[in-house]
Parts: C-alpha cells; structure tokens; sequence
C-alpha cells in the first residue's frame, strides 16, 4: 500500500517500521490465539483491500480497510 501511495517519506518511515510491527503482530496473534479457529483470517478482506488499490478505486478500498478493521475489533472485543 506504501509503495502504490509513490511517496518517499512514507516508504523511509515504513521500510523501518514494518518489521518491527509485524513481529509484534505476530507475537499479538500468537499471545492472543486469533487465528486459532480460522488460520486465513482476514486473507479475502485484504485480496479485496488490495485488489481495490491496483485498481485505483479509493472508495472500495476504504470499505473494504473498514470492514477489516470491524471484523478485527469484533474478533478482539469477543475474547
């Protein structure tokens, strides 16, 4: 998503960030068992997310990235 924004302060910022945050997310999901029930959890909502972003259709993107944060915040407010 940083790469398709063509912005080269956001690609800096993120290409040292991502890795840090997405060993913590993992560690997150693991700690939490998220995924214990459903291992592809959020695969489809993010092939929508990016399918939207190569297509340049901002709005179905944003639905889409507002989907999958309610599904997330539902799967968190559960346990």
């Amino acid at each position: 998503m940083v790469a398709a924004a063509h912005n080269p302060v956001l690609t800096s910022l993120f290409t040292e960030f991502v890795p840090v945050l997405q060993r913590r997310l993992l560690d997150l999901v693991e700690l939490l068992s998220l995924r214990s029930d459903n291992p592809n959890h959020g695969d489809a909502g993010h092939a929508v997310l990016v399918n939207a972003v190569v297509q340049g259709d901002a709005e179905a993107a944003g639905r889409a990235l507002r989907d999958e944060l309610q599904q997330t915040l539902a799967l968190l407010h559960s346990l």
